[in-house]
């Protein structure tokens, strides 16, 4: 018998003194962790010359240890078939076509029908709670929009009066306007009669209007007086 070494992919033959199919000196693999391969003669050389005529002798069994693995034998088939007839029995309770399975069928197919049904009601419940959600939206909408165009109305209306109001203004202010034809009127009528900005207010809080005005040139009960003092 000849021993064989496999180092990774590779085959190396330790035969004693025979030849090796691979070169054990390309082998690079160190020695240590090396697997033992019992090598096989192949199936299409013959016999050996030495065993072409041998005829092997023929196994006896004592009729006690024959006795013992049939016995042995019995106790093993018979579990085996328990074994097998339990797996059965399960496979049949449990399998497609089984009573259990049938059922539970049947229980699975009327829950998925409830949930179906309670699906539905409840998209029916969300699309009417929806479509009034909607319609007050939309209601709030026309009120909101209502506001705003009374709110654009008043301001509009607000300014309206109040451009009108400038313009009566300004109407009223232009007629104060001096005319070209009048200015030289209006220029004598202002160095005839000059007005003096100037005033003095004595420590009584007593206003005396006009630079050259004494207190002597008013009578005392005419002296006006500054209102914040008056109060």
């Amino acid at each position: 018998m000849m021993q064989v070494a496999v180092v990774g992919s590779k085959v190396v033959a330790l035969g004693c003194g025979t030849r090796s199919w691979y070169p054990v000196a390309q082998a690079t693999a160190a020695l240590a962790g090396l697997q033992t391969v019992r090598w096989r003669k192949p199936r299409w050389l013959p016999p050996a010359k030495s065993k072409m005529f041998k005829v092997p002798p023929r196994v006896t069994v004592p009729e006690e240890e024959e006795i013992e693995m049939k016995r042995l034998y019995n106790i093993y088939r018979t579990q085996v078939k328990a074994v097998r007839r339990h797996l059965r029995d399960q496979f049949l309770r449990t399998s497609d076509t089984s009573e259990m399975a049938v059922k539970q069928s049947a229980e699975e197919e009327a829950e998925h029908q409830y949930l179906m049904e309670y699906n539905h009601q409840e998209n029916l419940r969300v699309a009417a709670l929806r479509e009034e959600r909607v319609k007050m939206e939309f209601e709030a909408d026309l009120a909101r929009i209502e506001v705003s165009r009374e709110k654009l109305a008043k301001k509009t209306l607000e300014a309206e009066e109040e451009a009108l109001r400038i313009i009566t203004e300004t109407q009223e202010l232009v007629k104060t306007f001096i005319k070209q034809e009048d200015l030289e009127k209006a220029i004598e009528t202002a160095l005839a009669n000059p007005v003096d900005y100037n005033y003095a207010i004595d420590q009584e809080g007593h206003i005396f209007r006009g630079s050259k005005t004494r207190p002597g040139d008013i009578a005392k009960e005419d002296w006006e007086k500054l209102i914040s003092v008056a109060q």
